[in-house]
């Protein structure tokens, strides 16, 4: 069994911490399913081809078969024999055919919130005057600030909070991340009025070590537990509706609405990576597209713009 294998070996937990978290539960819960289905019959190239046309059929967007397949290929390097182009040509290809024909198949499309759209949704979130509403403008701003992914955020600690060597606002060091899984970590530039939202927040919450985000009971007792990735995630969306911000919001939609703030400002797609800690130019390029359209080359120099 596949499950099987990978328990059985000695160094498992090294193994398991060359993938993010998430991605290894993704994984976990991809190769369990296509166990399932298999039932007991070898893996082979033709049966992927088929389990992963069957999700496409059924459904699935073709991040979702991409996903299977990217789980069979790290079991198989795992176990030793790692998987080349050779061994799942049929799959690759019939991969092909499903991100093509199914390429506006897939999730809602994520609205950013803007700096802009972020200061509303705090303002009013603030304006509760609870610990549950700094919580969440102190987690919003923070998001906003430094363009932080969901889980980069709830595993703040207080004492990751620092003065900047200029003098200048404040720093926040991202210990680990999706694209630092080493842990070799990264200061990013805290502003000012998010300076000042956290320290009320700490303040009114009377806490002073440990984790900065944390699970509040009846909009006002402060619990020992850390907030988790799902509990922010429904506080955005909740403050984003009671401000009347309309779209798709989600915890990607501060990164995202960062973006293309930043895009209108004038930075450039280098400067949007750089601030997003982007591994590539393609993602904040994509998020930040009609802003840059309007400062290509044709519009820069025929037009003038």
């Amino acid at each position: 069994m596949i499950q099987d294998k990978i328990i059985s070996l000695k160094n498992k937990r090294l193994i398991e911490a060359s993938v993010a978290p998430n991605t290894l539960k993704n994984y976990r819960g991809a190769l369990d399913k296509l166990e399932t289905w298999l039932q007991e019959r070898p893996l082979s190239d033709v049966l992927l081809s088929e389990y992963v046309s069957k999700l496409y059929q059924g459904g699935r967007a073709p991040a979702t078969c991409e996903m299977v397949v990217k789980a069979v290929k790290w079991c198989a390097k795992i176990e030793g024999s790692p998987l080349d182009k050779r061994d799942t040509q049929i799959t690759d290809q019939t991969l092909k055919g499903i991100r093509r024909k199914g390429k506006d198949r897939g999730r809602e499309p994520v609205n950013g919130l803007e700096w802009e759209d972020v200061e509303k949704v705090c303002v009013r979130a603030e304006a509760d005057n609870t610990v549950a509403g700094l919580r969440d403008s102190a987690l919003i701003r923070l998001m906003s600030d430094c363009l932080l992914r969901i889980s980069e955020a709830v595993a703040i600690n207080i004492d990751d909070l620092g003065c900047s060597e200029t003098g200048h606002g404040s720093t926040l060091l991202i210990r680990k991340s999706k694209t630092d899984q080493e842990g070799h970590g990264e200061h990013k530039f805290v502003g000012e009025p998010t300076m000042q939202i956290i320290k009320r927040y700490i303040e009114v919450s009377a806490i002073n070590g440990g984790a900065l985000f944390r699970r509040v009971r009846f909009q006002q007792h402060i619990c020992p537990g850390r907030l988790s990735v799902n509990g922010a995630r429904a506080a955005i969306k909740r403050r984003a509706r009671e401000a009347d911000v309309e779209g798709f919001i989600s915890g990607h939609s501060l990164r995202v609405g960062s973006a293309i703030s930043l895009a209108k400002a004038g930075a450039s797609v280098v400067d949007m990576q750089v601030a997003g800690r982007w591994k590539s130019p393609q993602m904040p390029a994509h998020y930040a597209s009609i802003m840059l359209t309007e400062r290509e080359a044709i519009a820069r120099f025929k037009y003038k713009k």
